[in-house]
């Protein structure tokens, strides 16, 4: 028997419902851990990129590749992967060993987890590229990483170029991916600068209607 009008529009009505909500299911814990953490998690990336600077005009390329590479771990670590798999509905011990095993990136396979974990949240890192053309994951992993782990293990030189493309990757991470995610997620950072405080939506004749939302900062960082 043939579904009535009425019966598919209720049909997409439930769809769209199914949706909206497993929607909110995942994004709620990822927008409550940023809201609580993102501003600390932030301030320590800006700070490893200002040292980075700092290191390379200073003469100091090896120092700031190892800086640079300690800013896109962490934005990878507590930006990306550890939370957007909790979000998922992965248990936090579940989130922090596949988040060890996306920065090891020992095989094909580790260095693809990034990217699929980002598609999910319809976001293309592969897409994100440097002044050059050349696109950041694929520096990140095919140069970043073991540039650093060469100076720190087995004491190679580093180029200034090598420190600042560590650099630029790192401020296209937050730029191209952290920063889309938070407004996909309904943050008002260029509005109010921070993660902890969220504007409302409020009519134009009311603009003091609903006061911001705002949460209690937090340091991840804390138990290091």
């Amino acid at each position: 028997m043939s579904m009535t009008e009425g019966e598919y529009q209720m049909d997409a009505f439930l769809d769209e419902f199914l949706q909206r909500e497993l929607r909110q299911l995942a994004e709620g814990p990822v927008f409550q851990y940023l809201a609580t953490y993102g501003d600390a998690i932030e301030s320590r990336v800006h700070a490893c990129i200002k040292q980075a600077r700092n290191l390379v005009d200073a003469g100091h390329p090896g120092a700031a590749l190892v800086r640079a590479a300690a800013g896109i771990e962490v934005t990878i670590r507590f930006f990306l992967a550890r939370q957007l798999l909790q979000g998922a509905f992965l248990s936090d011990e579940w989130g922090q060993l596949l988040a060890k095993r996306l920065l090891n990136g020992r095989t094909a396979e580790d260095r693809e987890l990034l990217p699929a974990i980002l598609r999910n949240w319809k976001l293309d890192v592969t897409g994100v590229t440097l002044r050059s053309g050349q696109q950041v994951w694929e520096q990140v992993i095919g140069r970043v990483w073991p540039r650093r782990n060469d100076y720190v293990h087995k004491a190679a030189d580093v180029s200034p170029d090598d420190a600042l493309c560590a650099i630029e990757c790192l401020e296209a991470l937050l730029s191209r991916v952290v920063e889309p995610l938070a407004e996909r997620l309904g943050f008002t950072r260029q509005a109010t600068g921070c993660w902890s405080v969220i504007l409302r939506d409020n009519p134009p004749e009311f603009p003091d209607l609903n006061p911001p939302a705002r949460y209690e900062r937090k340091d991840p960082f804390g138990g290091e």
